[in-house]
This record gives structure tokens, C-alpha cells and sequence, in this order.
């Protein structure tokens, strides 16, 4: 995940220039400033999402990017594997790379869209589930800057 924030900010210029609907900032009367100050956080500084899970349904990312993306959203409302671990602690993308699909539900899973769609569950993007979510890539990106300072601190630790 060394390249996360790299990539994730080349996604986000990327699709802020789209015409994708949900990619277009909200109109908002705060500065991005003011907005880091209002995020809900937890006892560590981490930035907190309230997500609703989507029972019957498995989010499409077929891209390293996007799998990212969504993983540290992940963690960040929360949701974690049947193991414990968070969302970001290891890189299932590898193992089915684009035909890579993760449960949209608290507890997640991982596995290859054709297992998803054998299972009766509704295939969605990244896009209409950060919809269904009511988030901006805005929000997203504010969020994420969490995880490049945590990146940043370890580096200098070690």
C-alpha cells in the first residue's frame, strides 16, 4: 500500500474531471480546513464513517486503486473481516485483481464477481456505493489524508 495516496489523489483528479455525478464536490459554505476540524474522530484522531451496510450486494473493484480506496473506507467505518482484521491489513486484490468483488456489509468478505453473482448477490461499482454511502470523493479525500499521516509517522519511527 506504499502507493495509496499517490494513486488514490490520481483517481480523484481523474474523476473529479468525469462527469460522473457523485465525483462533483458538494456545494458546501466550509473550506476543506474547516471541514478536517468538523470530521467525527475516535480516540486515536482516526476519522470515523457511519456506513450502511448493503445486505445481498458486493462492491466491483476492478482496479488496485479502487480496491484501496474502498478498504481504507472500510476501516474506517469500522468493518472488518470475520478474522478481526482491518480492512486495510492485507491486499486481497492479488489474489482475483479484476474480477476482484467485496461484500458490502459490516462483517466483509472478498472473492471473484462470478462466486458474487452465483450467489444471487447485486454487483455494484465503487461509484454507486460511495453514492448510496451519501459520500463525495471530497469527503473520501479528506478523510484519507488520516492514512498518509499514520504512513508518515511510521516512516519517521523506523
Amino acid at each position: 500500500m506504499e502507493m495509496v495516496n499517490k494513486r488514490f489523489m490520481e483517481l480523484v483528479r481523474r474523476q473529479m474531471n468525469s462527469e460522473c455525478p457523485i465525483v462533483k464536490p458538494r456545494e458546501t459554505n466550509y473550506s476543506n480546513s474547516e471541514l478536517t476540524q468538523i470530521l467525527e474522530r475516535d480516540e486515536n484522531g482516526k476519522p470515523k464513517l457511519d456506513l450502511t451496510s448493503l445486505e445481498g450486494t458486493g462492491v466491483r473493484v476492478p482496479t488496485q486503486e479502487e480496491y484501496d480506496i474502498l478498504m481504507q473506507v472500510y476501516e474506517l467505518g469500522d468493518w472488518k473481516r470475520s478474522s478481526g482484521n482491518l480492512s486495510t491489513h492485507h491486499n486481497y486484490w492479488n489474489e482475483h485483481k479484476e474480477e476482484t468483488c467485496v461484500r458490502a456489509e459490516g462483517e466483509y468478505a472478498y472473492g471473484r464477481k462470478d462466486f458474487f453473482i452465483s450467489r444471487g448477490r447485486n454487483i455494484i461499482s465503487t461509484q454507486k456505493f460511495y453514492e448510496i454511502q451519501k459520500r463525495t470523493l471530497e469527503d473520501i479525500k479528506e478523510r484519507n489524508k488520516w492514512f498518509e499521516k499514520v504512513k508518515l509517522n511510521r516512516r519517521s519511527k523506523g
